[in-house]
């Protein structure tokens, strides 16, 4: 079973991924994490070039290929970085669903990687978006985080604080972060008509990131064991030596309506929220 979190960035999926690895494993499920590439921006570019130039050199095309083709990054760094992450992505989503005893969590997942897509190409046209979803596999449970833009933007600010200069230059800027929430709202409108199992909820305190576990926690038993046929992801990808590189790079590292969440206000939040909060995290795209 897949499980993907998606929402903007600083709205708190890395800390709610963690604690739903542990909600779910005192269950009694058996649960991975796939949070991706931690390295340091500089380490993790160069694999991401070595990467590129093997996919060049094989000649195969991609579901990563593709993805770009439609929503083609407008800077060339970020089509690089871009592809690495989204073909280590796709061995990790295949790894998943063969593993059908196994409840794997993205918090950097297929949706999520298509509103970055937006982000960095600046292509907003419904039609282009909806190529885009139509081309990535989609979880058994789509988790949607949300969070006031209020909340949002001060993260944003205390996480650029704490990055060191180099990573300021290889991250987006705060207006761009800021500018992603509306790119997440227009894939979540898109999605409407794919009718992918949804469950809304907020990450924004100790109570709320309680009730957002135990949420998704029944959602996942009520789901177990009817989990939608899948098929896995073919291309350059599943390819032995490149896999075996993948695999070196990563060991650090239904018919469901959307449901509802009850939003409180933005001005108790913002008065309640904590700079130091576990929440933050940085920022992997």
């Amino acid at each position: 079973m897949i499980l993907e979190l998606f929402g903007p960035s600083a709205a708190g999926k890395t800390t709610l991924a963690s604690e739903l690895v542990r909600v779910l494993q005192n269950q009694g499920h058996t649960v991975v994490l796939q949070t991706g590439d931690r390295r340091h921006p500089i380490r993790r570019a160069a694999f991401k070039l070595f990467s590129t130039l093997h996919l060049r050199w094989i000649r195969k095309r991609s579901l990563a290929a593709d993805m770009l083709d439609v929503l083609p990054p407008r800077r060339e760094l970020w089509a690089i970085r871009l592809k690495w992450h989204l073909e280590v992505l796709i061995r990790a989503w295949n790894k998943a669903l063969a593993s059908d005893d196994v409840i794997s969590i993205f918090d950097q997942g297929m949706v999520q990687s298509v509103s970055s897509l937006v982000l960095l190409s600046g292509i907003t046209d419904r039609e282009s978006l909806a190529r885009a979803l139509d081309l990535v596999p989609k979880p058994d449970l789509l988790i949607r985080l949300q969070a006031p833009r209020e909340i949002l933007e001060a993260r944003l600010r205390e996480r650029r604080r704490n990055l060191g200069i180099i990573q300021q230059l290889l991250e987006v800027d705060l207006q761009s972060s800021l500018d992603h929430i509306d790119h997440v709202n227009l894939v979540v409108e898109q999605l409407k008509s794919s009718r992918v199992p949804t469950i809304c909820v907020e990450s924004l305190d100790a109570s709320s990131l309680a009730t957002a576990a135990e949420a998704i926690a029944r959602q996942v038993r009520e789901r177990r064991h009817v989990a939608p046929a899948r098929s896995l992801v073919t291309g350059p990808e599943m390819d032995a030596d490149f896999n075996e590189t993948a695999h070196t790079i990563m060991s650090d590292i239904g018919d469901i309506e959307p449901l509802t969440c009850k939003r409180r206000t933005a001005a108790k939040l913002v008065a309640s929220y904590d700079l130091a909060s576990p929440s933050r995290g940085r920022r992997r795209w």
